[in-house]
């Protein structure tokens, strides 16, 4: 088996019960074929304990209160303690890892709903590149899961089968993609804005059954992006924009229309509802702002005098102001728009339904951006390092380890009007 992975993956270590979360809470915790019955032959003490806390018909621990039941209070695991790490079940051995199995290929990433997972890869300044080995599961901390038969989706039931020569061409569409988010030269809601188009593209050639037509899409982009025609490229590129940038109060309204939908999600955490309101009381303006400001002591009511004035003005200065302010760190936002399309873009090749997965990518970049431009603006407009890890961390712990949340986002973002390819557009380019 070969397995893909990005180059720092093996720099993970879990730092256990000094870190500021716990995979322990929050979620329910599925336990496999295998260590469901090594539990219920555990004998002992420790044995009725494991007996006493699991709903065996439905292969789950019970919880206590959010906590899993041998979450001790050094928030440490009793079984890795009582019964020694290869005990653990295989959600608790592989989590924070993500693993997408292609046949003879498995590409494992470190998901960031781990704090920790969240700091090792947004550290990174330079580019994020993968490597491609042979190995075992166990080389890279896994144990084996068994392919799930089937998936239901929002379009129809269908095997869970490969479409090999879709994931050949897929494969190399994505790295176009990644080519493309990791032009530094172009700012980030541009190379954004590309890879929307390119994802947009690549489904109509899906959808139409012409592979072909993706090859030579793939071979077409990277022909432009090598030629020396830099010039007419710009132009091209201006006239294509011009449609979308002088449109700031649609963005803001739908914007606001993208959060509220991330409100009717189940809540996993509450650090993320907190987040998200603080999100949407910004969005909706300047009096809600204010009263925020006010209540949390960092400004008066009366008087608030021409600074602040300035400060609450107007919601497209601050952003502007944010993304100057954050310009030599725009390497984090990109490192997450090619995380997600990582975990994600190939899955297509088994679904069929390239253009979701791209759009999950650039909502989860835009979502992650406001909520930073909010924290950013309550903290006085500071934003550090940890508060990027906060924010990237609490979204993907809500979207990708929930169930149902990552399913209903799904088929929000593949069928909804709102988040067709024009309006992404103007959320990226007005």
């Amino acid at each position: 088996m070969k397995y893909r992975t990005a180059q720092f993956y093996k720099e993970f270590k879990c730092i256990g019960g000094i870190c500021e979360d716990s995979c322990c809470e929050n979620w329910e915790i599925d336990l496999d074929d295998v260590s469901l019955k090594r539990y219920m032959k555990q004998g002992g003490e420790f044995g009725k304990r494991l007996k006493d806390c699991t709903r065996v018909k439905d292969k789950q621990f019970i919880l206590n209160g959010t906590r899993c039941p041998f979450l001790n209070d050094e928030n440490l695991c009793d079984i890795f303690i009582e019964m020694g790490e290869e005990c653990l079940c295989e959600t608790c051995t592989n989590f924070p890892r993500h693993i997408e199995e292609f046949d003879e290929l498995k590409e494992v990433s470190l998901t960031m709903s781990c704090p920790e997972a969240s700091r090792i890869m947004l550290s990174k300044k330079g580019k994020m590149t993968f490597v491609c080995e042979d190995g075992t599961d166990a080389d890279y901390g896994l144990k084996h899961i068994e392919p799930v038969k089937s998936f239901v989706f929002w379009k129809k039931k269908h095997a869970n089968k490969l479409d090999k020569p879709l994931f050949d061409v897929l494969f190399e569409a994505r790295q176009l993609m990644f080519d493309v988010l990791q032009n530094r030269q172009e700012p980030i809601n541009k190379r954004a804005a590309i890879v929307l188009v390119l994802g947009y593209k690549i489904q109509e050639c899906i959808d139409s059954r012409k592979y072909d037509g993706i090859v030579q899409l793939v071979e077409n982009h990277r022909n432009k992006m090598n030629s020396d025609n830099s010039e007419q490229r710009k132009e091209e590129w201006k006239q294509f924009a011009a449609k979308y940038n002088k449109r700031v109060t649609e963005k803001e309204v739908w914007l606001k229309q993208i959060l509220n939908m991330y409100e009717g999600l189940e809540t996993i955490k509450e650090e993320w509802t907190d987040l998200l309101s603080m999100g949407m009381d910004i969005m909706h303006g300047r009096d809600n702002l204010k009263s925020m400001l006010v209540a949390a002591g960092m400004m008066k009511e009366e008087e608030p005098g021409e600074e602040n004035d300035s400060f609450l003005r107007n919601y497209a200065i601050s952003y502007q102001e944010f993304m100057s302010y954050y310009r030599e760190k725009e390497y984090e936002f990109e490192h997450i728009l090619v995380y997600y399309l990582f975990n994600y873009f190939l899955g297509a090749a088994y679904d069929h339904d390239a253009f979701t997965k791209v759009k999950f990518a650039v909502i989860s970049y835009l979502v992650i951006l406001e909520l930073d431009i909010a924290l950013w603006l309550q903290q006085q407009k500071e934003f550090l390092y940890e508060d990027q890890v906060l924010v990237a961390h609490a979204y993907s712990k809500e979207v990708e380890h929930s169930y149902n949340n990552f399913e209903s986002l799904q088929l929000v973002l593949s069928a909804h009007p709102i988040l067709d390819v024009e309006h992404i557009l103007i959320g990226l380019l007005s």
